[in-house]
C-alpha cells in the first residue's frame, strides 16, 4: 500500500506541476479608469514566469492605437531563491469613446482577464456638479496629457440659477509654468438641468505649458452677485495635467507640436521672365494649435543670382472656441539679376502631430525659373558697371523751355542729338573694353637673374622663378560675384569675395586682410570704405553696412 500511495502522490505532483503554468494569469492594469479622447493610456502587463518569447499585443489593434512599448526585466535574490519579473508598459490611445474593453492577452501559456475602461465623448457635454450654491463654476479639459508647448483647450462653464449683475469679475485659470490666453466667451444661454433652469456663460481658454512635468491648473475665481442678492465668491475646480517633454525628430532648431500644419506658395510674375524683372513670392504656413509668433522662418536660403529688394513678414492668429491657428506669411520682392535657370530651393518644415503622436512634415517643392536676357544685356552686374560710367543729370541741370519760339525747338533737338551720340559712343567704348577683357592676356614675371659667379661651385642653384599670369575671365567672374554681394549688403560674403578678387586683380601680390587692399590701390576714398568695413566686422554689426558705395569705388579703380 505504501508503494502504491507513493506512486500516486508522485503522479499527482507531476500533473499539478504541468497544470500550474497553464492556470497562471498575466496581471494587467491601467493608470486610471476614465480617459479623455486624446489622453494616452498606460497599460502595464506583468508576469513572474518569463521566457524569451515576445508579448502578443495584436488583440489591442482593433480598439487602440499603439504609440509605444517598453519591456522591463526585474531580477531579485532573497533567502537563497532567485525570482524574475517581466513588465511591459504599453502606451495606447483609444479609437472610439464609451466603454472600451482591453482584451485578454497571452504570454507563455498565461492569459489575462479583460479590463474595461471608459473614454469620454469627443463632443463636449455640459456637466453640472451637485451643489446647493446659487452660482457654480465647472472646468473641463479636452485632454489632460500632451507635450510641452502644445495646446490644452480649457473650458469654463458658469452656472447661475438667477440672472447675474453685469459688474461681475472672473479671473483666468492659473498654471505655474505656462501661458494662458482667453479665446472666446459666449453669450448667456438658458438651459434646463435636472428640472431647473440655469443661465450659462461658457469661456474657452488656450493653455500652453512651457516645460515637462505634472501641473495643477488652478480654477478661476468668480466675484459678483445675482439680482437682489449679496456678493458671492466662487472658485472653479482644479485640474491636473501631465506635460511630456519634446520628442527627438528630424529638426533640432525648433519644436512644433500641432494638430495640423499646411504650407502654400504664391507667385506674382509675368509668363516670360527677363533680366531686371521684379517679381513677388509669398510663402505661408498655417498651424492648428500654435500661435503665429512660435512658427519658424520659412525662407532660409535664396539663389545667389537674385536680389531680394524687400522681405515682409506677417503674423496672424485666428482664434475660435476650437483653439488657435497661427499663420505666418513671408512676402519677398525679387529682382532677377542673371539669365538662365534659377533654382528656388525646396522648403521643408518638420512638426509633431499631437493627434497621432508622430513626426510629420510639410513642404513646398523646389521651383526652376527660366530667365531670358533683358533689354540692357544679360548681366545685371555689367549693367551696373555701365550705369556707373554714365553721368546722370542733376535736378539743377534740367532746363524748362518754352515752345513758343521756333529756334528754341531746334536748339533742343540739336542738344538731344548730341546727347544721344554721346551715349552711343560711351556704350560702344564699354563693349570694346569688355571684349578685350574676355580675350584674356598673360603677363610673365621678370626673368631670373644670372647666378653669382662666386656661387658656381654651390651644390644648389636658382634656375628659374615660377611665373604667375593674369586671367581676365576669372577676374571678371569673381568681380561679378563680388558685385552681387555688395548690392545685397552682405558684408560677410563681401569680405571673402573682395580678398579673392584682389588676389586675382593684383596677381603679383598676396592679400590676407582687406586693409592691405587699400594700400595696393593707393586710393584714400577706398581706404575709408575698407576701414569702415573692418570696424563693422570687428564689432559684429554687419547689418548696418551698405555696399553700393564700395562697389562703385572698386568699379572706378578697376576701370583705370
Amino acid at each position: 500500500m505504501s508503494q502504491r500511495f507513493l506512486t500516486t502522490l508522485v503522479g499527482l505532483l507531476i500533473i499539478s506541476s504541468l497544470i500550474q503554468p497553464v492556470s497562471a494569469q498575466l496581471s494587467i492594469s491601467t493608470n486610471r479608469s476614465q480617459f479623455s479622447p486624446q489622453d494616452n493610456i498606460i497599460l502595464e502587463v506583468e508576469t513572474t514566469n518569463p521566457n524569451q518569447n515576445e508579448l502578443d499585443i495584436s488583440p489591442l489593434h482593433s480598439q487602440f492605437l499603439i504609440i509605444n512599448q517598453k519591456k522591463i526585466m526585474i531580477n531579485s535574490y532573497a533567502e537563497g531563491k532567485r525570482s524574475s519579473i517581466v513588465r511591459w508598459k504599453i502606451l495606447l490611445r483609444a479609437r472610439r469613446s464609451g466603454y472600451v474593453d482591453i482584451p485578454s492577452l497571452s504570454y507563455n501559456q498565461e492569459t489575462s482577464e479583460k479590463l474595461s475602461i471608459f473614454i469620454k465623448s469627443s463632443n463636449r457635454t455640459r456637466f453640472l456638479p451637485i451643489s446647493d450654491m446659487p452660482i457654480i463654476l465647472d472646468a473641463q479639459l479636452d485632454a489632460d496629457d500632451n507635450y510641452e508647448g502644445a495646446l490644452f483647450l480649457y473650458t469654463l462653464n458658469i452656472y447661475s440659477d438667477r440672472p447675474l449683475n453685469p459688474d461681475y469679475q472672473i479671473s483666468k485659470p492659473k498654471i505655474a509654468n505656462g501661458e494662458v490666453r482667453l479665446l472666446e466667451q459666449s453669450e448667456t444661454q438658458k438651459i434646463e438641468i435636472r428640472g431647473k433652469e440655469y443661465s450659462v456663460i461658457e469661456q474657452h481658454y488656450a493653455i500652453f505649458p512651457r516645460e515637462m512635468g505634472r501641473y495643477i491648473i488652478e480654477g478661476p475665481i468668480f466675484n459678483g452677485s445675482q439680482h437682489d442678492s449679496n456678493n458671492i465668491q466662487v472658485r472653479a475646480n482644479n485640474l491636473e495635467i501631465n506635460v511630456r517633454t519634446r520628442r527627438d525628430f528630424e529638426n533640432k532648431k525648433y519644436w512644433l507640436p500641432a494638430k495640423n500644419v499646411r504650407m502654400e506658395e504664391k507667385w506674382q510674375k509675368p509668363e516670360t521672365l527677363k533680366v531686371g524683372d521684379i517679381i513677388y513670392r509669398e510663402v505661408t504656413i498655417k498651424a492648428q494649435g500654435i500661435f503665429a509668433k512660435n512658427l519658424p522662418s520659412l525662407i532660409t536660403s535664396n539663389p545667389e543670382i537674385i536680389d531680394i529688394k524687400e522681405t515682409k513678414v506677417t503674423l496672424i492668429n485666428q482664434i475660435s472656441k476650437q483653439g488657435v491657428q497661427g499663420i505666418r506669411t513671408e512676402r519677398q520682392t525679387i529682382q532677377l539679376l542673371e539669365r538662365g535657370e534659377i533654382t528656388v530651393p525646396r522648403i521643408r518644415i518638420y512638426w509633431w502631430d499631437t493627434n497621432t503622436d508622430s513626426q510629420r512634415s510639410s513642404s513646398i517643392d523646389k521651383k526652376i525659373l527660366q530667365v531670358m536676357p533683358g533689354a540692357n544685356g544679360e548681366s545685371s552686374i555689367e549693367r551696373e558697371i555701365a550705369q556707373n560710367k554714365i553721368p546722370t543729370l542733376k535736378p539743377q541741370d534740367i532746363i524748362t523751355v518754352s515752345t513758343q519760339t521756333p529756334w528754341l525747338i531746334w536748339s533742343l533737338a540739336l542738344f538731344a542729338l548730341i546727347a544721344t551720340l554721346g551715349w552711343i559712343f560711351n556704350l560702344r567704348k564699354m563693349k570694346s573694353i569688355r571684349e578685350r577683357q574676355q580675350e584674356g592676356f598673360e603677363i610673365v614675371t621678370k626673368q631670373p637673374l644670372s647666378p653669382d659667379p662666386e656661387q658656381n661651385n654651390s651644390s644648389t642653384r636658382i634656375l628659374s622663378n615660377t611665373s604667375k599670369s593674369f586671367n581676365a575671365k576669372a577676374e571678371l567672374n569673381t568681380f561679378q560675384i563680388l558685385g552681387r554681394a555688395c548690392i545685397k549688403n552682405d558684408l560677410i560674403s563681401t569680405q571673402s569675395r573682395l580678398l579673392e578678387w584682389a588676389n586675382q586683380f593684383w596677381y603679383e601680390q598676396q592679400f590676407n586682410e582687406i586693409k592691405e587692399i587699400a594700400n595696393a590701390a593707393n586710393d584714400p576714398r577706398l581706404n575709408e570704405l575698407l576701414t569702415e568695413m573692418q570696424d563693422l566686422l570687428d564689432s559684429y554689426d554687419t547689418s548696418q553696412w551698405q555696399g553700393k558705395a564700395t562697389f562703385n569705388r572698386l568699379t572706378e579703380i578697376r576701370a583705370k
